[in-house]
């Protein structure tokens, strides 16, 4: 029975091609699973499932009320979540030619996964105190830069990558990234420190909204104009235009998620803005992650039908 098995697993392939397609769906699942996570807390449905993994005592399917539902049905989709990951691992690992750098970053999704699952559970079990609900997204979003990371590689062939911009817009992006982490983190603390707590009951954190939501803005401001800086720096150096126009959009995302950001705070934090804040705080981050990638190239991916045709052999049809 085992050898029946190995014999399966080893004749079972996934082409290059199809792996890539589900690497993106991946990647799209565990972007869209930050944003149904952030309506949990906006309905403040956190602990609609009081327990974990059940939802209420003895019982996995919640009630029919609205609080529990919707957390259980977060608690589905994180479950789906779960299912496309581990495809993707599986993929990995039947994928022909075999590439030891996506395994571990599929692997890598895996790990990330259990370890956000057992957050979860602890968050609940912590009644949503803040910093576990913050640790909650930073894992979330480390997770999506794993995911972007798998599907980059994955969509270009097995080479050394080769740099398509100066080191100082190498630099430049890292940069960017890192400010964009603070920008990301001190988010959380306002939210830690907001009225969308998840539950009536979940603890705040000890700031004042007004001041956290300050030093968050002035973090914001100092990305934007990081961020205008690096396109005049993309123009004189003259980066590729994918790379140009990858930094614009960057910049109108981050405008628009300032506008968002300045409304949500001057209307008293209406969650369906507040929802797409974090909407828009998951799009900012993949379009930055996506610009720095951007500054290597791994050549493009072929698929098998590509490579026999560039593998056969032309016949010399010229007149002797």
């Amino acid at each position: 029975m085992i050898e029946e098995w190995t014999k399966w697993f080893k004749e079972w392939r996934i082409t290059p091609v199809g792996f890539r397609r589900l690497s993106y769906a991946t990647l799209v699942f565990l972007a869209v699973i930050i944003v149904t996570g952030g309506a949990v807390r906006l309905t403040q449905s956190g602990l609609g499932c009081p327990t974990w993994p059940d939802c209420t005592a003895n019982h996995l399917v919640a009630a029919d009320s609205f609080h529990p539902m919707v957390e259980f049905v977060n608690r589905m989709i994180t479950i789906g979540a779960s299912i496309i990951v581990i495809l993707s691992a599986l993929a990995a690992f039947l994928r022909k030619p075999f590439r030891k750098d996506l395994a571990w970053l599929a692997m890598g999704l895996v790990g990330g996964l259990i370890a956000e699952i057992v957050l979860g559970g602890l968050t609940v079990l912590a009644k949503l105190a803040p910093p576990y609900v913050m640790a909650h997204f930073i894992l979330a979003i480390l997770i999506v830069w794993n995911a972007i990371v798998l599907y980059a590689h994955s969509a270009s062939d097995d080479v050394a990558p080769t740099r398509r911009v100066s080191k100082e817009t190498v630099l430049w992006g890292r940069l960017v990234l890192l400010v964009l982490g603070a920008v990301i983190f001190v988010g959380t603390a306002v939210t830690g420190s907001g009225p969308h707590s998840g539950s009536p009951i979940a603890a705040r954190l000890p700031f004042k909204l007004r001041d956290v939501a300050q030093l968050h803005a002035d973090i914001v401001w100092l990305l934007v104009g990081l961020t205008l800086v690096g396109l005049l720096l993309l123009k004189q150096s003259g980066a590729p235009e994918d790379v140009q126009k990858a930094g614009r959009f960057l910049l109108v995302m981050e405008a628009l998620q300032g506008a968002i950001g300045y409304t949500q705070y001057f209307t008293h934090l209406p969650a369906l803005l507040v929802g797409f804040h974090i909407a828009g705080a998951t799009v900012v981050w993949m379009a930055a992650l996506w610009l720095n990638l951007l500054f290597f190239e791994r050549g493009t991916l072929k698929d098998e039908a590509e490579r026999n045709l560039e593998s056969t052999e032309i016949p010399n049809l010229s007149p002797t």
